[in-house]
């Protein structure tokens, strides 16, 4: 009987722009007792990859973990893992950026650690055939994948051992297969059931074999429940201590693995992620197909059969999946283009520190983590990019009043781009929509919004399903953090930006508006547009007729940090028995934002509202220390917050989003004038 070498590693990561109490409580509830339980026990070798924004944090809060990592690797103990330093997914980012990135993250090892990393972790394990090139342009020689990756290939094997060998354009690297029995056993059974597969191995093969896991770090003691599991029903001493004593099983790092053992040959793996990420990634009708044909062959017993040929979506279906979402990574991309464009741009640290950090991923997806729906996050996303672009403009293109078309959302029609000193705006050519509307310094997106649509997971909201018995792993986990959230399964039928109009039924309530009722949505049509420009201002004009209606929006845009429009009716049959009604959706970090009625006393804004015949109004964002003052022709103004029913890791929950803002000019003759003023 031969023995089993154990290829263990974890991954610790923490978003850029997470809460420092977040880091905190995952450091005191995660990282730092594992990495002191596993220096107890010499002998047990393992691979550690942390992102760059978790080491950016424990360099400047915990150096004792730094301290403690570093005696760990002297004594032969750890292997690090590089990756992109903010851990971008690879394959959405420009070759330029992937360099850096890697680059970045092997120097920081080096520096720190005193040694030369070997391995890549490859975040979400988003892969694409070209990156085995990518990888060994790096100096890198290996990297971790699902074992999916390798049955999507056709490699089908009841269990994968050892590495294989992977090429692009004749640069190699080697591939570790993650074994998925391990992924979902550990720590989510007994220590004994662990050991006992692992042994398993062993019995079933007369040579020495290799079998790797390497997995998220959180899920020893940041997931929910696992932390009493892990630490104080002592998981992970137990499964630790069996695993020293175990005459069967030894613990060994990859670079010792690939001396130790000989690839398993070439292996070609497709473009894929990890199972559960080719599920989030369908759109709902797509999703329930997909279940029902799992199902199907579950209740034929032919799942084991046919399973390594069933996978779900692509990755990159998530930006045809989400508009919004799709606006702010190509926003990025563009943003990148121009950086990297730039002759002699390497040295300025500082537009890439921000640029990259932009990068990081957790905002450009969505599956069981907030991902997408967690506007602290998707604001980092933006604060880092402005930030990227305020410093490249600063240096590089020094124009007071900027000016662009371009097609930046590559939807096959062109977006306008406004940009002086203080803001970045850009409009769409649907409705003449506001997509940005972004504050340079402090660097902040007022339209960071999402649009509330269908999710494959909504249907599960009634079910409330718990798990009882062993700890669930985080993909079994379904419960309601709240109740009434089948209430807020609301859809909207267009996308929430800014100055949307809509032709609104007469008498039209609030809840009518929530609920999309009554209400004709112009933001969907295509306007015509024209841009005249002066020298210190520009009148961008969006014109909508049909035989009921005609008429056009001019904004005007200046030096200063504000917006003028002006609505002029040509006709407006159409607005006979209705009104007429223009949408703001901003995205307010505190929903307990203050709103002063025409300079009267304060309104806490957390409920909804509904105020007669206004003129003007300020909303006072304390928590970014912003100001946005809307003055406009008389118009009843409807507010409410709105939320999102997404899916995290202790469940599903409800989320506040954005203020919603609708106003409905009274009285409407020829034109009807609004403008908005952002403060300091």
């Amino acid at each position: 009987m031969g023995k089993v070498y154990f290829l263990f590693g974890v991954h610790n990561h923490q978003p850029v722009g997470n809460f420092s109490y977040v880091f905190e409580e995952a450091y005191h509830r995660c990282y730092h007792p594992f990495l002191s339980l596993l220096e107890k026990f010499p002998k047990i070798k393992f691979s550690l990859h942390n992102s760059g924004p978790l080491y950016d944090w424990i360099s400047n809060n915990k150096k004792e973990y730094l301290d403690l990592l570093k005696k760990m690797i002297k004594r032969g103990q750890v292997e690090l893992i590089s990756g992109g330093y903010y851990e971008p997914i690879l394959p959405l980012i420009c070759d330029s950026d992937k360099d850096g990135q890697i680059d970045l993250m092997n120097n920081f090892i080096e520096k720190e650690f005193k040694k030369k990393p070997q391995g890549i972790w490859v975040a979400e394990r988003i892969w694409e055939p070209y990156l085995a090139r990518v990888i060994s342009d790096c100096g890198l020689q290996y990297t971790f994948l699902d074992d999916t990756h390798f049955r999507c290939a056709g490699l089908g094997e009841g269990e994968f051992f050892g590495y294989y060998t992977t090429e692009d354009s004749a640069k190699p690297i080697q591939v570790f297969p993650i074994s998925k029995t391990l992924r979902y056993k550990i720590p989510f059974s007994e220590a004994d059931e662990a050991i006992g597969i692992l042994e398993s191995f062993a019995n079933n093969s007369d040579q020495d074999i290799l079998v790797t896991l390497f997995d998220d770090g959180e899920k020893f003691g940041v997931w929910p429940q696992t932390y009493e599991w892990v630490y104080e029903k002592e998981w992970l001493k137990k499964f630790l201590t069996k695993l020293d004593k175990s005459s069967f099983i030894e613990t060994i790092t990859p670079s010792e693995a690939i001396e130790k053992f000989s690839s398993k040959g070439i292996a070609y793996l497709p473009t894929v992620s990890y199972e559960e990420m080719g599920e989030w990634v369908l759109e709902p009708k797509s999703y329930h197909v997909y279940e029902q044909l799992k199902k199907f062959l579950q209740e034929n017993n032919k799942f084991e059969e046919f399973k390594d040929f069933i996978r779900g979506g692509f990755f990159r279906n998530f930006y045809r999946k989400y508009p919004r979402l799709n606006y702010l990574h190509k926003r990025m991309l563009s943003l990148s283009s121009q950086i990297n464009d730039t002759a002699n741009i390497k040295k300025d640290k500082n537009i890439f520190t921000n640029l990259w950090k932009g990068q990081c991923n957790c905002g450009y997806w969505h599956g069981i983590f907030g991902g997408l729906y967690l506007g602290h996050i998707r604001g980092a996303i933006y604060e880092n990019l402005i930030n990227a672009e305020r410093l490249f403009d600063l240096k590089y293109n020094k124009k007071k009043l900027a000016v662009e078309k371009k097609d930046i959302d590559l939807d096959g029609n062109e977006e306008v781009i406004l940009k002086n000193k203080d803001i970045v705006c850009c409009f769409s050519p649907k409705g003449g929509s506001l997509l940005e509307l972004s504050l340079r310094n402090p660097a902040y997106n007022i339209l960071n919004t999402i649009t509330r649509q269908k999710e494959s997971y909504h249907r599960k909201i009634k079910e409330n399903v718990e798990k009882k018995g062993n700890v669930a792993t985080i993909h079994d986990t379904v419960t309601h953090k709240e109740a009434g959230l089948g209430d807020l399964l609301i859809y909207d039928k267009y996308e929430r930006l800014g100055l949307i109009e809509h032709i609104l039924e007469k008498d039209l309530t609030l809840n009518d508006f929530n609920l999309q009722k009554g209400v004709s949505s112009l933001a969907n049509n295509i306007y015509d547009s024209s841009i005249q420009q002066r020298k210190d201002k520009v009148d961008l004009q969006y014109s909508y007729c049909n035989d009921n209606l005609d008429f056009s929006k001019t904004i005007t845009f200046s030096l200063n940090p504000s917006l003028g429009v002006v609505y002029k009716f040509n006709k407006k049959e159409a607005l006979n028995n209705n009104d007429f009604g223009i949408e703001f959706n901003l995205s307010l970090q505190s929903i307990k934002s203050i709103f002063k009625k025409d300079g009267n006393k304060d309104i806490a804004l957390d409920h909804n509202d509904i105020w007669n015949h206004l003129k003007s109004f300020e909303i006072i964002d304390y928590y970014k220390k912003i100001k946005l003052l809307f003055e406009f022709d008389v118009a009843d103004v409807f507010a409410m917050p709105l939320y999102s029913v997404s899916s995290s890791e202790a469940g599903f929950e409800k989320v506040y989003q954005q203020l919603t803002i609708l106003f409905i000019p009274k009285d409407i003759k020829d034109d009807f004038r609004l403008s908005l003023v952002v403060k300091k």
